[in-house]
């Protein structure tokens, strides 16, 4: 019994880790060593399919898949190109694979300015939660600690 228990659990710790190589098995079976010729069209249309399919996605508007293929085929050749060269980290395919690098910037990492919030940056901020000098306060605060805020989560595109 023990035995089987045994070999039951090093069965799924080999496939969980094997699952969470991904990114490296992909890199190693599509990767073109020989930068002096790179993918064909048709093998990247195929990696295309691909990865439409693990990631679900699906364009509507007209011409938008063929806008989206050239934005991945480039991203696959920069992933190409940056794993082939002696860095000390591999980078892969995401779910943001068929984004521009600005439009990832805007989605992700840009903030955004409605007409209100702009308002009340140009004001004084309130006497009420201004710092006077008699304050003490604390080198720094944890607010997740505090319950203030939650810790990062992946939110997606919302």
């Amino acid at each position: 019994m023990a035995l089987a228990i045994s070999t039951l659990l090093f069965l799924l710790f080999t496939i969980s880790s094997a699952l969470d190589k991904s990114i490296l098995n992909y890199n190693d079976n599509h990767l073109d060593h020989d930068q002096s010729s790179w993918r064909s069209d048709d093998e990247v249309m195929s990696i295309y399919k691909w990865w439409l399919a693990k990631h679900g996605k699906a364009y509507n508007k007209l011409g938008e898949k063929a806008k989206r293929f050239e934005i991945f085929k480039n991203n696959l050749r920069f992933i190409d190109e940056h794993n082939s060269q002696n860095h000390t980290y591999k980078v892969g395919l995401t779910k943001f694979a068929d984004l521009t690098n600005q439009e990832y910037r805007a989605m992700f990492l840009g903030t955004r300015s409605d007409p209100k919030r702009r308002l009340m940056k140009s004001r004084n901020p309130s006497e009420r939660y201004a710092f006077k000098a008699s304050d003490k306060l604390p080198e720094s605060v944890d607010w997740r600690a505090k319950g203030a805020v939650n810790p990062i989560k992946d939110q997606g595109s919302c």
